[in-house]
């Protein structure tokens, strides 16, 4: 196999063209093959800050973590990490956290409430996952506490008459068809 011309370079002139490149070059470079992969470094979370004012960074709408040091996209950000003094450029966006790193760290406490791409999200006390169908009280739907229908059955709060009443159009739902009146 013929590797390719720039491949039988020697070492010392592959890293001086990598200490050339902007950091998106070096970005690309080093998606193209293993070799270079291994001899261009990490970005460091200072480099990815000064990055995200490049034209690059904004037209493909990024912003840096800090828990991970890389670039995400903006809709892995909740909405609060992503505006005012989080913004590119501002006074804590060195401490600004992805939404994976946030969790993972514990930065987001459970019941939560984010708003992501302005859609409200809970981080559900129970069973700790971040979801938009928001229950009570810091619970997803699926662990909200409170009176709730669960695969057709009653809940502890409703009986048969309460439960055919709130069902029916008219409310009247046993007395028109089993001609009977609830007791009161």
């Amino acid at each position: 196999m013929l590797l390719a011309p720039i491949l039988r370079l020697p070492v010392e002139l592959h890293l001086d063209i990598v200490d050339r490149l902007d950091l998106h070059e070096k970005v690309k470079l080093a998606c193209t093959n293993r070799y270079f992969s291994s001899i261009i470094p990490p970005p460091s979370h200072s480099e990815c800050l000064l990055a995200e004012t490049d034209l690059w960074t904004k037209n493909q709408k990024l912003l840096t973590c800090k828990g991970c040091v890389r670039f995400r996209r903006f809709e892995d950000f909740a909405d609060e990490m992503r505006k005012g003094k989080w913004c590119r450029g501002r006074a804590n966006a060195i401490a600004r956290l992805c939404l994976r790193c946030g969790l993972d760290g514990a930065f987001y406490a459970p019941g939560t409430h984010l708003t992501i791409s302005n859609r409200p999200h809970v981080l559900c006390s129970m069973c700790g996952r971040l979801t938009d169908q928001m229950g009570d009280q810091g619970f997803c739907a699926g662990c909200s506490p409170g009176p709730r229908r669960y695969l057709g059955r009653l809940t502890d709060y409703e009986d048969d008459w309460h439960h055919t009443t709130k069902w029916s159009s008219d409310g009247k739902h046993m007395y028109e068809f089993h001609d009977i009146c609830p007791e009161v």
